[in-house]
């Protein structure tokens, strides 16, 4: 009795392990067909093609998926550079003709190392277009660049009441010139001010210092930089070049050489 019980417990467990047995065998068999494909994949060089493709493909994707984000970023910037406020040859610095059907409109601080680059860049950019296209000079200077942001921003705007825009134009790029920038300002402070402003064609300093410290003068930079934030700017130099007759739009970040001012010049004249 006892020898019959242990055959029967013999029977069930061989034949219960058979399937996972069979099992192992058949994964040992599949893995051991896989091995030897991949080995004679390498050994032909389709291995290597196969793999090359899929780089590339992924590489593909990931560069259209960002040439998509870049054209939705720019159908984006130009939407939000239709809000920047007209040309207003009253309230607005303009280089150039004020009846010009193109402007260059510089979203710019006065502290900022991009803008020291690019300044002059604009008016490099128009001299082709035989007064068709101005310069118009808007202020946004950065919190993180100080006080002396502001101030270069007030001093200038006090500058054009004397001077007009041409001695506003000529103190910011004196301004620039000299500024150790980076917030840092000018060299010798106020007095190297005064030097720049009088240079500008400023006449009245008392006045100057007075219309510096004006709550106005304040309110009418801030007007621009929240003007230029919702014009779709998010640093400096941000310009928005605009066809003041039909309202087009294109918006161009960071301190572009001439040349991309001028091809976005042309396409608004264009339009």
């Amino acid at each position: 009795m006892r020898t019959m019980m242990m055959a029967m417990v013999l029977v069930v467990a061989v034949t219960g392990g058979a399937p996972a047995a069979l099992a192992a065998d058949k994964k040992a068999k599949a893995q051991s067909d896989i091995e030897n494909l991949i080995k004679r994949m390498e050994e032909s060089g389709a291995l290597d093609a196969a793999i090359d493709r899929g780089i590339e493909r992924h590489i593909r994707r990931q560069v259209e998926a960002r040439q998509k984000e870049q054209e939705e970023q720019q159908k984006r910037q130009a939407l939000a550079a239709k809000s920047a406020r007209p040309v207003d040859i009253n309230r607005d610095r303009i280089f150039g003709n004020t009846q010009a059907e193109v402007s260059v409109i510089v979203y710019t601080d006065l502290e900022c190392p991009f803008c020291k680059r690019f300044a002059g860049t604009p008016e490099q950019a128009i001299a082709k277009f035989d007064g068709k296209a101005n310069v118009v000079f808007r202020h946004y200077p950065l919190d993180f660049h100080g006080e002396n942001a502001k101030r270069g921003a007030y001093y200038a705007e006090c500058v054009g009441r004397q001077a007009g825009s041409k001695g506003f134009f000529a103190f910011a790029n004196d301004w620039f010139r000299l500024t150790n920038t980076n917030g840092k300002g000018l060299e010798r402070g106020e007095a190297q001010i005064w030097e720049i402003a009088l240079s500008a064609g400023a006449k009245d300093l008392a006045a100057l210092k007075t219309c510096a410290k004006d709550p106005a003068v304040a309110q009418l930079v801030q007007d621009d930089v929240v003007d230029g934030t919702r014009g779709g700017i998010t640093g400096t130099p941000g310009v928005i070049v605009r066809n003041n007759k039909t309202g087009l739009a294109l918006s161009i970040t960071g301190a572009v050489p001439a040349q991309a001012l001028e091809q976005a010049i042309t396409q608004a004249l264009k339009n």
